[in-house]
């Protein structure tokens, strides 16, 4: 199952300038993930807007949120179950 995470923070909150601090979030990020399985299919981020994106896929939710615990302290999130495009399509037709 895929699985859209936006996170958007305040100018206040933007870890921008500290390199440090993200790299080091986002590879213990990826380690948890591999760890239980789940593939980060995608990343993006809007600097301007102080918005990331990351889509995952994975077969249970709950690994997933654990992976993302330590993003929830910078700023707001969801998460959004998704589907392909050609996933849609198929099932209205």
């Amino acid at each position: 199952m895929l699985f859209m995470y936006v996170h958007t923070h305040p100018v206040e909150k933007c870890t921008a300038t500290k390199m440090d601090e993200n790299a080091k979030t986002f590879s213990k990020l990826q380690d948890e993930a591999k760890k239980a399985g789940i593939k980060i299919v995608g990343s993006y981020v809007a600097m301007h807007e102080h918005t990331m994106y990351l889509i995952f896929e994975a077969s249970d939710l709950a690994p997933l949120e654990k992976c993302l615990i330590p993003l929830t302290t910078w700023g707001n999130a969801r998460l959004i179950p998704v589907v392909s495009m050609e996933q849609t399509l198929a099932a209205v037709r």
